[in-house]
């Protein structure tokens, strides 16, 4: 097929590459105009309770017809197939009443584009992007085939015994064990020659605001059958479908779109994806290169962002790092303060040499706010401090803060940030970094304190001796891919326009670098503890 031929050299050819995205696809706030405001309110005050009213209905009928396809069969006749009347007449009638389910809910527009496959060429539907729990109303051109779904869902009233009704596969994200049988489950019903109807999963495993694909968990992609990519469009003026770990929530997702005319979606069959021996050996390839193919077609980045535990973070190399720098996060917060990126960076100098003047580099929170000229009883002055302040004692260490601001500050050059970030913590100006030093520093850069960073550790020399100089850690950042792409993909990716440059608050100027760095030199190179910024 030509497309997954495109997508598998692509893959081979861009490997070390990661793709970006602007913003954070985990997040969807929804900004409505006035008028905007005025038709929702107005429209909503007569939909939304008629709708919610029929919704409540239909799912009230469909409670008992689930609960009759099981009835009075036994526990070995409900893990095969079901066949006779309890397939063809109650499938009919649940299908019929989820279609009229979608329209009450204003979905007046649903336009399906290409052929849904037999069971027989593709065992296996995979979904994105996963926006919504609105996003079930796949199931209706799909026939209400079997879908993998969280084992919590069961447990929802109605959802549950609909879950049952078609035969789910069902899985506890925090039991092995019922990861390992769920694979054995989907490899019995994908080998059983067309018995069972198609699993529909949602590879993502999250919802997101559509702007990227996420990663691709390999669970969908381990049995190594062919595939068939289905996605998802909203084209509607107003987005009010996306629910996601940050932004609107369930109520006002159901308030803003039952208060529409009507929404319309558009859901894409593409062309099978047969794997080949090399990614039914490596389901990661499999699902990377599915990703890719639907991402293709939906003019969006196939990304390296997924949730570990309840965080979204994205892989960088040998680290998973949070979606956002940490210093993208402070940028925020600093305008909540009423201060700005910029009068922080006007004040780094002076940051700077208390960092050097300080034996301990540390400070109490109220310290640290009157150096960056912030009210340090102000809520959102502590909201911006506290996530450094790590230690027990409760103090700040002003180094972390300085070097996670100017690891993303273009105006300096990545070269002098590691030469400040080197004298900080070389400690007593030996000129060289232990390991352990080595591994505060990269936490510093990252803004990640607790960042584990011993895979990417093992790239140095530091795994046979524990001696780093400046000139290797700068070598470092320059020739290893793995260290490269920590500013070229995460703290300063490509296309990102630099900040502007101002002189310092204290009438010192910019270098052309970023500050310049004068002072009596160490044998290795870098300025002294006591050296001046000019």
């Amino acid at each position: 097929m030509e497309t997954s031929k495109l997508s598998r050299l692509e893959y081979k050819k861009g490997k070390d590459v990661i793709e970006t995205v602007n913003g954070n696809p985990f997040v969807h706030e929804l900004t409505l105009t006035n008028r905007q405001k005025v038709k929702v309110a107005l429209l909503g005050t007569v939909l939304f309770p008629v709708r919610m009213l029929l919704t409540v209905i239909i799912f009230l009928i469909l409670w008992p017809i689930s609960r009759l396809r099981f009835l009075g069969l036994s526990k070995e006749q409900v893990s095969q197939p079901i066949t006779g009347w309890r397939w063809w007449f109650l499938q009919a009638l649940a299908w019929t009443l989820c279609r009229v389910l979608f329209f009450v809910m204003g979905f007046m527009r649903v336009k399906v584009r290409g052929r849904m496959a037999p069971p027989t060429e593709a065992p296996i539907l995979v979904v994105a992007p996963h926006s919504s729990f609105l996003d079930s109303i796949v199931m209706v051109p799909c026939g209400l085939v079997t879908v993998m779904s969280r084992a919590e869902n069961l447990n929802i009233p109605i959802v549950g015994d609909l879950l049952r009704f078609n035969q789910s596969i069902v899985v506890s994200r925090q039991d092995p064990e019922s990861r390992r049988s769920c694979v054995e489950e989907l490899k019995k019903r994908v080998s059983a020659s067309g018995q069972w109807s198609q699993v529909l999963i949602f590879p993502e495993g999250t919802t997101t605001n559509g702007t990227a694909l996420i990663k691709f968990k390999a669970g969908a992609f381990i049995v190594g059958v062919p595939v068939q990519p289905v996605i998802i469009r909203y084209p509607n003026k107003l987005d009010t479908i996306r629910w996601t770990w940050k932004g609107i929530n369930i109520v006002q997702v159901l308030w803003y779109t039952l208060s529409q005319f009507y929404t319309s979606a558009e859901i894409e069959f593409l062309p099978v994806y047969t794997p080949t021996q090399e990614e039914k050996d490596n389901p990661a390839l499999f699902a990377s290169n599915v990703q890719k193919t639907m991402a293709r077609a939906l003019g969006v980045p196939a990304t390296e962002y997924e949730f570990e535990g309840r965080v979204p973070v994205t892989r960088v190399g040998l680290l998973k790092l949070p979606v956002q720098p940490g210093a993208r996060v402070t940028e925020k917060r600093l305008q909540k303060t009423g201060a700005g990126m910029q009068a922080v960076l006007n004040r780094m100098g002076g940051l700077v040499e208390e960092c050097c003047r300080l034996p301990a580099h540390r400070l109490t929170l109220e310290q640290c706010a009157k150096l960056l000229n912030l009210p340090a009883s102000q809520p959102d002055t502590h909201a911006l401090l506290t996530p450094y302040c790590q230690g027990s004692d409760g103090l700040l260490d002003l180094r972390e803060f300085v070097l996670g601001m100017l690891a993303v500050d273009k105006t300096w050059s990545i070269e002098r940030v590691l030469e400040l970030a080197f004298t900080f913590f070389d400690t007593g100006s030996k000129g060289w970094l232990s390991k352990g030093e080595f591994s505060r520093l990269l936490q510093a850069l990252l803004s990640c304190p607790e960042l584990d960073v011993a895979q990417i550790i093992e790239e140095t020399n530091l795994r046979d001796k524990y001696e780093l100089p400046l000139e290797e850690l700068q070598d470092l950042f320059k020739s290893k891919q793995n260290f490269k792409s920590l500013f070229t993909c995460y703290l300063r990716p490509e296309g990102e326009e630099p900040a502007k440059t101002t002189p310092f608050a204290n009438g010192r100027g910019h270098a052309s670098n970023g500050v310049g760095l004068a002072g009596k030199a160490t044998s290795n190179g870098t300025a002294s503890p006591n050296k001046k910024w000019d």
